[in-house]
């Protein structure tokens, strides 16, 4: 691929060429193409201003590809109910966090329980909260917004009961047998997401979900702002840089992608 753009002609056959990948799920390989077009597709999503939530649109994207690109897990340990794992922090990118604000945007009791998480989660370590605080949008064991929860809730599995209560239960050091194929696809899906928020323009930092919500909660037009380049996330704390080599792959994203936006 060169650094020239395409032309519009050239434009509209790649998205031509795009489209049956974007029904499809994504297997490890070398082929560049399924990553180009769900790349090229989340990041006409976000840039769609005729969207209510351009996020929602985006990140929902995302996390049907992912659901439909992991391989079946025979020996998965979680069930509906299983809730030890969801009392950690969670990594969210932006664009997730505007995803779970609207999934919660007309509960009052969920608004209310985000909110009262993050005052008493903002001073605390993520060591300290592991198996002690519950995730503000569970209810009765049960995650209240599962079709808008984030990648990293969507990838947390475990093969191993008895890893998950030595862990949340029993405070021992996280160990957590997880497949690596579900892990795998999280980093790439990852890193497909975090390189179309740099290809519009944005800001890819990710945070800690409660607050970032919150923060989202908070404020009026939240979304609308931060897509014209607002400093939204201002007073959240952000995580600390990722690896530089997935800084390095997303880079590669970006400068392969660019030209055909």
């Amino acid at each position: 691929m060169t650094n020239e753009r395409l032309s519009r002609d050239e434009r509209r056959r790649l998205r031509q060429a795009d489209a049956p990948y974007l029904s499809q799920g994504m297997t490890a390989g070398n082929d560049p193409r399924p990553m180009g077009a769900h790349l090229r597709q989340i990041v006409r999503l976000l840039q769609d201003r005729t969207s209510r939530s351009p996020c929602s649109d985006a990140v929902g994207h995302l996390t049907t590809l992912y659901d439909r690109s992991v391989p079946p897990e025979p020996n998965l340990a979680c069930h509906k109910g299983c809730s030890f794992c969801c009392s950690q922090d969670v990594t969210v990118t932006a664009p997730e966090a505007f995803f779970v604000a609207a999934a919660i945007r007309n509960t009052p009791t969920l608004i209310a329980a985000v909110l009262e998480a993050d005052a008493t989660l903002r001073n605390m370590e993520a060591e300290e909260r592991l198996g002690r605080i519950l995730c503000p949008l569970l209810t009765e064991q049960i995650c209240s917004i599962y079709a808008s929860r984030p990648l990293a809730c969507h990838a947390f599995i475990s093969v191993k009961l008895q890893a998950c209560l030595d862990s949340f239960v029993d405070g021992k050091p996280p160990q957590i047998p997880m497949p690596g194929a579900w892990i795998n696809l999280l980093y790439s899906q990852r890193m497909i997401l975090k390189a179309a928020i740099r290809l519009s323009g944005l800001d890819d930092q990710t945070y800690e979900m409660t607050a970032a919500v919150a923060a989202i909660l908070r404020q009026d037009n939240a979304e609308t702002r931060w897509l014209k380049g607002e400093p939204v996330f201002a007073a959240v704390k952000p995580d600390p840089p990722i690896p530089p080599q997935f800084e390095t792959g997303i880079n590669d994203m970006v400068r392969y992608i660019a030209p055909t936006l």
